[in-house]
């Protein structure tokens, strides 16, 4: 069962924005770092508590993830939402909710749940329009990253057993990383801490939880990502990789 979860059965397919095919389950995953964020015009794209929150940005990368996400999010509402084609992307606002836990889209008094993740400047969103539990999760592979250290004093034993049994440090670390995004995901799926997810053994939690997950490792440049997703076991989820960001 368990190896199940080191299969990559998430597909990733790389495609330029403008051709995304209308699918509502959709996660879009961007290399933020080739924004030139100076290079746009922030109040055509931000509302205006989105402009807030990216000038208290102080990291150029910061700001390239923020703009980068919240383009693609109402990028994707307008492709899979023809009703909102014609709206402006600076309409648009993206706030935290508190009581769901959930970053919301608002758009002409509709609101939308997403989910975001990013690493290393990798950005990812999806639109969870179904309401359903679903999460994702982006992790860089670090070979710098002291995983065996972590996974031994955060992990269940039986996911350390996985981790410390090759004796390729690659495949060690391929192996605590997709661990990591299991439990990443699993927990903005169930809208759980990831503190009270690091213990437990994730296969079992998923199963408990009756959730599917899918994974795959996406290139990017000369780094590689560990990409997981988690949902209901009756939801598709497609994953694109956007090469060309042009609006």
């Amino acid at each position: 069962m368990t190896a199940h979860y080191f299969k990559n059965t998430l597909s990733i397919t790389p495609i330029q924005l403008t051709n995304l095919p209308l699918a509502n389950n959709s996660i879009l995953l961007f290399d933020a770092t080739k924004l030139d964020v100076s290079k746009f015009n922030l109040p055509d794209y931000l509302s205006p508590f989105e402009l807030s929150v990216i000038n208290r940005r102080k990291r150029a990368q910061a700001k390239q993830e923020y703009l980068a996400s919240r383009i693609l999010l109402k990028q994707l509402v307008k492709i899979t939402q023809p009703q909102y084609a014609n709206i402006t992307l600076n309409s648009m606002s993206t706030q935290f909710d508190e009581a769901s836990a959930k970053l919301q889209l608002h758009v002409s008094g509709d609101i939308f749940n997403t989910c975001i993740s990013h690493s290393h400047g990798l950005v990812g969103v999806a639109l969870n329009l179904a309401k359903t539990e679903f999460g994702f999760d982006i992790e860089k592979i670090s070979l710098k990253r002291p995983f065996e250290k972590l996974a031994k004093h955060f992990y269940h034993p039986d996911e350390i057993a996985l981790i410390t049994k090759p004796s390729n440090t690659q495949a060690q670390a391929n192996t605590f990383f997709r661990i990591w995004t299991l439990k990443e995901s699993l927990a903005k799926a169930t809208s759980r801490p990831i503190a009270k997810l690091l213990s437990p053994n994730v296969f079992n939690e998923l199963n408990a939880a009756t959730l599917s997950a899918s994974s795959n490792c996406a290139s990017i440049e000369s780094n590689n990502f560990d990409v997981t997703v988690a949902h209901k076991k009756s939801t598709d989820w497609r994953c694109f990789l956007i090469t060309d960001f042009i609006l």
